[in-house]
């Protein structure tokens, strides 16, 4: 890079400039077909005829849809092989979640280098998604999916970050990984903003919904400033809550407190509903993973350490 793009880019990081920062890097738009899947389903009266038609043109989309609905999270007594079929057991919220999940994991640049751990990234951020939509489960069950496919894609900065702004941005995950305190806190400290705002922009450049890109936007705050957002009342606290659960490469048992603690505060979930989140985030972890390309090694790590936490309240987890 020559000074002159190099002070550029300087300006851009100092400024939140995203439209520069991301320049450098070749962001591949999303499939035209996932796009179509998306706008279909986003609609207020979505058509079955019309999804199946989009997906069941595209090899690669019916296959994650069928092997998704086969898997062993629905435990179904009969296969199902028709595309339709297994719209129709999905939902159009699920359907959505499943096709972005694999569009943007396919999407997502590798950074290089050995600071980024592709499979770390990816198993933390299914096991904080899957706590999402566990959460939303237990207060506001009617967006459950909708925390699951905000907290999927709320991460999509760093990985970006990394690749394009790496002179800059390396400096704050070395700082991540060295001390544990939050990225997005390190972050604003740096630069005055964090993966959260910078997330948006992305999912603003592949048209995601408004709503979506708020919840990504917001993905880091407090509780305090949620309500000042005017977000207190929505799933956005069931997603900023997941955040706080531990990277699987950092183990940080006052994270998991935070957690459980926040979980109690924020969404009136008390503790005694643990042993029953960890297992759903296990179990649902355990029929997915394999689709993301994940060894499942790395989620040991993440499930020692909260369940480590669960236990010094007193509760026993499940077998």
């Amino acid at each position: 890079m020559g000074l002159l793009d190099s002070l550029k880019l300087h300006t851009a990081v100092a400024g939140g400039d995203f439209d520069v920062m991301f320049a450098r890097v070749k962001l591949p738009p999303l499939p035209a077909a996932v796009a179509k899947v998306l706008e279909e389903v986003n609609r207020e009266e979505p058509d079955v005829a019309k999804l199946e038609t989009i997906i069941g043109a595209e090899l690669e989309l019916s296959v994650r849809i069928l092997t998704t609905i086969n898997s062993s999270l629905f435990a179904l007594r009969n296969e199902v092989t028709s595309v339709r079929h297994a719209i129709s057991l999905l939902g159009f919220d699920r359907v959505r979640s499943v096709i972005l999940g694999y569009s943007v994991h396919d999407a997502l640049p590798r950074p290089p280098g050995d600071l980024f751990r592709h499979e770390a990234y990816w198993t933390d951020t299914l096991l904080r998604s899957l706590l999402a939509r566990s959460l939303a489960r237990r207060c506001r069950s009617d967006e459950a999916e909708a925390a699951f496919t905000a907290m999927l894609v709320a991460d999509v900065a760093v990985p970006v970050l990394l690749t394009g702004c790496q002179t800059f941005y390396e400096p704050m995950l070395t700082e991540w990984r060295r001390s544990r305190r939050p990225l997005a806190e390190i972050e604003r400290e740096a630069h005055g903003w964090d993966h959260g705002r910078a997330g948006a922009w992305i999912l603003r450049s592949w048209k995601f919904p408004e709503r979506m890109t708020a919840l990504v936007e917001a993905h880091t705050s407090t509780p305090s400033q949620l309500a000042e957002a005017g977000l207190a009342d929505s799933v956005a606290p069931c997603i900023a809550t997941s955040s706080l659960l531990p990277s699987c490469l950092c183990s940080e048992p006052a994270r998991c407190d935070a957690l459980i603690d926040r979980s109690f505060s924020a969404l009136d979930v008390p503790p005694a509903e643990w042993p029953g989140i960890y297992a759903e985030v296990r179990d649902e972890f355990q029929s997915i993973f394999v689709q993301f390309g994940l060894s499942g090694d790395h989620m040991r790590a993440t499930a020692e350490v909260l369940g480590a936490a669960i236990r010094r309240r007193g509760l026993q987890l499940p077998d």
